[in-house]
């Protein structure tokens, strides 16, 4: 099954892997996968209890996640979610791509940093190079579009100066970073 981040996620950032990404380092019930996801991503984005229960029904209608009894206990019943085989398959595929627009770097391509980082499922030095090579075509489809996005020249020059000086200070960051971000993650206490 091939994944969307549209049939999946939310605009921009695809929710919907980062749950898939978070029940690969461990099958959870949802309150447990809601406070993980905060305590790693939480600087990055929010989601609501009820987009939570969404998503994972969804996925779980999909086929990319089955859900289980949780052992008993003195709480409430719960189900465990574990991801499926087609799931890790669209997990692996998601986090291999570049992103292609400068509006999802801060949240999806930080995400995928993130889960390079605690899966290992793909090398961050393979991700960032494929971003790198994505970059570079956004510089060029940049310098090739000569459409005008306002009927004011100067305020066009200077949003386009603006997208250019945007992707190559990422591209920038991009090569520093590369050596640290390929370190092991660090558990901090």
């Amino acid at each position: 099954m091939e994944h969307s981040s549209r049939s999946h996620g939310t605009r921009g950032f695809a929710v919907a892997f980062a749950v898939l990404g978070f029940l690969l380092e461990e099958p959870r019930h949802g309150y447990a996968l809601r406070a993980r996801i905060e305590d790693g991503l939480g600087p990055l984005w929010r989601i609501a209890s009820s987009q939570l229960y969404k998503v994972l029904h969804r996925l779980e209608t999909d086929g990319w996640l089955k859900r289980a009894a949780a052992p008993p206990d003195a709480g409430p019943p719960r189900s465990v979610y574990t991801v499926t085989q087609a799931g890790a398959d669209a997990f692996r595929q998601w986090i291999a791509e570049p992103v292609t627009a400068m509006r999802n770097v801060r949240v999806e391509f930080v995400a995928k940093l993130y889960f390079a980082r605690l899966l290992k499922i793909t090398p961050v030095a393979g991700l960032i190079d494929r971003q790198l090579i994505a970059v570079d075509r956004m510089r060029r489809h940049l310098e090739a579009d000569d459409r005008a996005t306002s009927d004011d020249g100067v305020l066009n020059a200077a949003w386009l100066a603006f997208q250019q000086t945007t992707l190559t200070h990422f591209a920038d960051w991009l090569r520093d970073q590369k050596s640290s971000l390929q370190s092991s993650k660090e558990i901090q206490p």
